[in-house]
């Protein structure tokens, strides 16, 4: 009987195998460049992370919290002393002009939650009460004792109102900076999360320690030019490394159970609470405005105060209107300090 080689020439058959010899390296090739590709990118994420960790030091001080550290950063003296809990993903950098102008008139605060800034990863779930029992850990280690008027921009607006809710006796008052409010997303019809696909997500952190985003084969967020060159650079070397992503990731796995948390939050009484937005944003009207103004019954004692022309982010990160978003702060300290009630403007 006759094989299928037998059919084939001798020739033909040799012209085949040199084929397959050839696809068997060009094969051979590409999984090597892939991996020398690979390599090479991983070692760049790292050479360039501890570029920039060296580049951009800590500006204040690195609290242990239970076997990892919270980045402190505290100037001003003074009390009631003020909290800065910032929006999601932003840092203690994007604080400066609003410490700058408070730190005349009482001590004031900006920490970078876990995983954020120059803070360690913290266990997990990435959760509310997560959150709020490392902040509170945070101030007792580094001997800031309260009470707090505590600031919530975006995101960082659920942190605080769950901190008050945890530590009540610990809080004197409370500014929302078009704070989050945890219906929002479903009133909204968006899905609970911090709004980037969660496919992307789950391979996001591997991409990164190959340098994906670093080298911008993929867009990754810039850090906010309002900010002075010193601050904007620290924003960018967070943005550009590997644990910003595993801490989106941290967030949003678990972000529906903290919005959750925070609907059971009760609310402030009469202590003093103002509610801040943006005229430029798009919480100053329709639904988003509602929800907003749902904010404010959370205190007997608040005000809203509109900052003409700011954005959501030029509300802390624009010089001018982190101005005024800052004396809103110090109406909600001279209102504690007095017990009188806020103006309503």
């Amino acid at each position: 009987m006759s094989t299928v080689a037998g059919l084939i020439p001798s020739s033909s058959r040799r012209r085949i195998h040199k084929v397959v010899l050839w696809l068997k390296r060009i094969g051979l090739g590409l999984l090597i460049t892939v991996i020398m590709l690979c390599t090479t990118g991983f070692i760049y994420q790292a050479v360039a992370t501890e570029a920039d960790k060296r580049n951009y030091p800590p500006p204040g001080q690195l609290i242990d919290v239970g076997g990892y550290r919270l980045h402190l950063y505290c100037v001003g003296e003074g009390s009631p002393t003020v909290i800065l809990d910032a929006a999601f993903p932003a840092q203690v950098s994007n604080w400066v002009w609003v410490q700058s102008a408070l730190s005349p008139h009482t001590r004031v605060c900006a920490y970078d939650r876990a995983g954020h800034g120059w803070s360690d990863p913290g266990p997990q779930p990435r959760d509310a009460i997560q959150h709020a029992r490392e902040l509170h850990a945070l101030l007792t280690n580094a001997n800031v004792p309260g009470p707090y008027i505590l600031v919530g921009h975006s995101l960082g607006g659920l942190y605080v109102r769950m901190f008050a809710d945890q530590y009540p006796d610990e809080v004197a008052g409370m500014v929302l900076i078009e704070g989050s409010h945890p219906d929002a997303w479903k009133r909204l019809g968006l899905p609970e999360g911090v709004g980037v696909d969660s496919n992307m997500l789950a391979v996001a952190p591997t991409l990164a320690r190959f340098g994906i985003f670093r080298l911008r084969l993929f867009p990754v967020p810039l850090a906010d030019a309002d900010l002075p060159p010193q601050q904007r650079a620290e924003e960018q070397a967070y943005f550009d490394s590997a644990k910003y992503f595993d801490t989106l990731l941290a967030v949003n796995t678990v972000f529906p159970l903290a919005l959750e948390q925070v609907r059971q939050t009760h609310d402030l009484g009469s202590r003093p609470l103002i509610i801040v937005i943006g005229g430029a944003s798009d919480n100053v009207t329709g639904l988003a405005r509602e929800l907003q103004d749902d904010l404010a019954q959370l205190s007997s004692n608040s005000a809203t105060r509109v900052v003409e022309g700011a954005t959501h982010s030029g509300l802390v990160d624009q010089r001018d209107h982190a101005l005024q978003t800052s004396a809103t702060i110090l109406e909600v300290l001279e209102a504690a300090r007095t017990g009188e009630p806020l103006a309503q403007k």
